[in-house]
């Protein structure tokens, strides 16, 4: 029977999820089948869908059935059914306009699903965790720890380049990965500018041979206490000071004003997470997981 990953990729446009397919997909004498799910080809944007993709009309209803497509899909792999593969592969092109690239096999091989989305909220990536729970696959996520203005440089090269606006709001509301405040996010690894993708193939290989098989809730923690949200209040805020002081000399009075208002929104959403988060932590941890946060 063939092993199946299911690797969900995490990070803003132009962050560097495109590169990160296609170095895998071209990759020689690879050892597994790579299965990728461009959201951006298979969903289509509808009126009610706002610019930074909140889960609203439409979108979600067309989020839900890719991510059933999937589920049946790999069902069938696993079962090595055939003609029920035939019969997802045929109704997924209906569905959504493109064909997905899998055929059935006489020989299972190993099977990698790169989920190509922002996934920038943790709810969407839960989704993905429970289905790889759900049939004991390989899972981990991928977050692509690009710096913003380079994301925006890079955007700009584009063809057809994505509003800087979209870019800058997505970016004040990525839920980064954290396996220390959420421990179901434990599965993870962080990109940067240079890919290492012999790390890459390593961590699938490994999400192969050690799936996911116990289905675990989405954990509930008590509201944290109010003088610990103070105090990461506060580092909230030296924070946001270091990085306005490291770029006010390089910006006009009106650039740096939209960038101070962008870094006070990154700071309310990530004093949410931790207020929010599925774990109680020590005050010594608190400076480090400020920083990983932002």
């Amino acid at each position: 029977m063939a092993r199946i990953c299911v690797n969900v990729l995490v990070g803003i446009p132009a962050s560097g999820k495109t590169s990160y397919c296609q170095k895998l997909i071209a990759l020689p004498c690879r050892q597994f089948e790579v299965v990728h799910i461009c959201y951006d080809l298979y969903i289509k944007i509808d009126q009610q869908y706002d610019t930074f993709r909140d889960e609203v009309g439409l979108y979600k209803t067309r989020r839900q059935m890719l991510l059933s497509f999937v589920d049946a899909i790999i069902a069938a792999l696993k079962e090595n059914d055939h003609a029920k593969l035939n019969t997802m592969s045929s109704n997924w092109k209906e569905a959504f306009d493109h064909g997905i690239e899998i055929s059935p096999r006489t020989d299972p091989k190993d099977i990698v699903f790169l989920i190509d989305d922002n996934n920038y909220y943790r709810s969407m990536r839960w989704e993905w965790m429970k289905l790889a729970r759900k049939h004991s696959l390989g899972y981990f996520e991928t977050y692509f720890d690009t710096p913003l203005q380079i994301a925006l440089k890079r955007n700009q090269k584009r063809s057809s380049p994505i509003h800087m606006d979209v870019i800058e709001r997505m970016w004040t509301r990525l839920e980064k990965p954290c396996g220390k405040l959420f421990t179901y996010e434990q599965h993870f690894i962080a990109v940067e500018e240079h890919m290492n993708i012999d790390t890459i193939v390593a961590k699938i290989l490994h999400s192969f041979q050690y799936p996911l098989d116990v289905p675990t809730p989405l954990e509930v923690s008590a509201p944290m206490e109010q003088s610990k949200i103070h105090r990461v209040d506060i580092i909230l805020r030296k924070t946001v000071s270091k990085r306005i002081a490291t770029v006010k000399d390089s910006m006009s009075k009106a650039e740096l004003q939209t960038h101070v208002n962008m870094l006070q929104e990154r700071k309310r959403c990530i004093l949410e997470q931790i207020r929010l988060g599925g774990k109680d932590f020590p005050e010594e941890m608190m400076q480090v997981l400020v920083e990983e946060l932002f």
